[in-house]
């Protein structure tokens, strides 16, 4: 998955669900991560 065209809530969904793998929560996370720091709002809307 590409997570970096994926929205917020997208994000948020694959991180906090626990049946998804560990690596996929953990790319989910680092996205929100990247996004916060680079100060990303437009893709950290929706």
């Amino acid at each position: 998955m590409d997570y970096s065209t994926a929205t917020k809530k997208q994000l948020y969904e694959i991180a906090l669900d626990e049946n998804n793998r560990l690596v996929e929560r953990y790319a989910a996370v680092k996205e929100l991560q990247r996004r916060r720091m680079k100060g990303d709002d437009s893709l950290c809307r929706n």
